[in-house]
């Protein structure tokens, strides 16, 4: 009966710091992604034009690694990502976008160095258009941010 139980609490500590450490692979808290875009975007039904942006996670403690702020010349938008894992760590930090039907989807954030990208999910505009048959093309473009 110890040992099941003993062997129960090692999993469960594994997993928990497992769970926290993957967790904090993301944008590290305090840093910035400073990038110029060139073509207008959509992120959340939001169209955003092209310019300078910069992504960062939230200033709270209390919110989750996966809650980024965009802030471009007077937007500001705050939203959720979904964190995907990769087996290999991405080799430049990247904002990658699906094309669909001409207009460009921001669908992932990637930092250098990191096995977990934040990725965004579809809109239902995004949704119904590949559904139509509507081609989807992915740009991916490299962010110059020193990290």
């Amino acid at each position: 009966m110890f040992n099941l139980k003993a062997k129960f609490m090692l999993a469960a500590a594994v997993l928990f710091i497992g769970g926290v450490s993957g967790a904090n692979a993301q944008l590290v808290d305090g840093s910035t992604i400073n990038v110029a875009v060139s073509s207008p975007f959509v992120l959340r039904d939001k169209t955003f034009e092209a310019g300078v942006y910069s992504i960062e996670r939230t200033p709270s403690t209390a919110d989750s690694p996966s809650v980024l702020i965009l802030r471009g010349e007077g937007e500001t938008m705050i939203f959720d990502t979904i964190i995907d894992r990769s087996n290999a760590a991405a080799e430049n930090t990247q904002l990658v976008f699906e094309t669909i039907g001409g207009t460009n989807y921001l669908s992932a954030i990637v930092v250098k160095g990191q096995t977990t990208k934040n990725g965004i999910a579809r809109s239902k505009a995004q949704a119904r258009a590949i559904a139509d048959g509507v081609s989807v093309t992915q740009t991916v473009m490299i962010a110059n941010t020193g990290f």
